[in-house]
């Protein structure tokens, strides 16, 4: 499945879109007592389909060695990550009112711990900490987190892969001590600077993502109702061993209290969703359905304009506007706001600010075409 840069595939850039959308949505409920999406129940695969996807892209065709790999990776992920966190910290409410918005702020777990802020340099101090020790970004762009954390794990599989020069059961093998490794972190509550608890975890699922790539090609060419009958089954083994309670949180590498229902949920959760996109990619070429797959596919290749710009709009709302929002019913007119937010801030980004993202600079307009 290797591509040059110029070459997209279709039913993946759909498949990161959606995920990209289960991860907005679950962000919009977590802000509202009032709202409830049942985002809950997609915590076990959400990111890591995401890590997973990310794996099955992995190539390093167009690179001759690990220098150039890395600057890569730096510029297209690790700058935007630092830049981004950055501006955010710079729009944050709670600078320019701290007495007043700093009780109603999310409040900072580094290290295992939730540091005592009496002031608003040391809440700036705090976060530049988290930034740049912890790795999980700024309170104020919350989500890049995940850009840091793709980098780390991009950068470590380059090593694997070298390690093992491509072997299926050497890198099957590193990979597992490295879920394990994860898991074992996970259970004594151990927290390392710059995740690297969560680098072991979502190694795992990069690489399976990377030695799928065969396997999802197979399945791409089964005959329709076979592939109906994989999502199916994958679909109801999903839902057998889901557990929303408690919550999967691949940030904080917080996996729940047993092994294989993560491992088993997690795995079912991203085969039912390869497949169903798999499937979709089948549909008739309906008008309806072209416009939902390009709504998809512009959501991935904007996205973190996207996990950046609609969590600082979900904080402003939080922060400022909590007691007039939080309230049944009127909780819901927040999705809107944060769409309307999001579709302004894309061109702002890809025409104005594209050197903060690493992309090329492009129109309005093509910054939204849904084609």
């Amino acid at each position: 499945m290797d591509r040059t840069p110029s070459e997209r595939i279709g039913w993946i850039d759909e498949f990161k879109g959606c995920v990209l959308l289960l991860v907005c949505l679950f962000h919009i409920e977590q802000s509202f007592a009032h709202i409830q999406l049942g985002m809950a129940h997609a915590s076990a695969f959400r990111m890591t389909a995401f890590f997973f996807i990310s794996g099955v892209l992995f190539s390093t065709r167009r690179f001759t060695s690990f220098q150039s790999y890395a600057r890569h990776k730096a510029k297209v992920l690790l700058l935007p990550y630092v830049l981004l966190s950055l501006l955010f910290l710079a729009f944050d409410p709670v600078l320019y009112h701290f007495d007043l918005y700093y009780p109603r702020s999310p409040k900072m777990m580094l290290l295992g711990m939730v540091p005592d802020i009496q002031s608003v340099w040391q809440y700036i101090g705090w976060n530049l900490f988290k930034i740049f020790v912890v790795g999980k970004s700024s309170v104020g762009s919350g989500p890049i987190w995940f850009v840091f954390n793709l980098f780390c794990v991009s950068i470590v599989f380059y090593f694997v892969q070298s390690i093992t020069r491509g072997h299926f059961w050497k890198t099957a093998s590193i990979s597992v001590a490295s879920l394990i490794t994860g898991w074992i972190l996970n259970r004594y509550h151990v927290h390392l600077p710059l995740g690297i608890e969560r680098v072991f975890t979502t190694l795992f699922f990069f690489a399976s993502g990377y030695l799928a790539k065969d396997s999802i090609l197979r399945l791409s060419k089964q005959k329709t109702i076979l592939l109906i009958a994989f999502t199916t089954i994958s679909m109801g083994l999903y839902c057998f061993f889901e557990n929303a309670s408690p919550w999967f949180s691949i940030m904080n590498n917080d996996l729940g209290k047993h092994f294989f229902p993560f491992l088993a949920s997690s795995t079912f959760g991203i085969l039912a969703l390869v497949s169903l996109f798999l499937l979709i990619d089948r549909l008739p070429d309906f008008r309806s359905i072209r416009i939902i797959k390009g709504i998809l596919r512009n959501v991935s290749r904007n996205g973190m304009v996207i996990l950046a710009v609609h969590w600082w709009i979900l904080l402003l709302l939080r922060i400022v506007f909590k007691t007039d929002l939080d309230q049944p019913g009127i909780a819901y007119f927040s999705i809107p706001v944060v769409i309307l937010g999001v579709i302004v801030a894309i061109p702002l980004f890809r025409n104005k600010l594209y050197r903060l993202i690493s992309k090329e600079k492009i129109g309005a307009r093509e910054s939204l075409s849904i084609r």
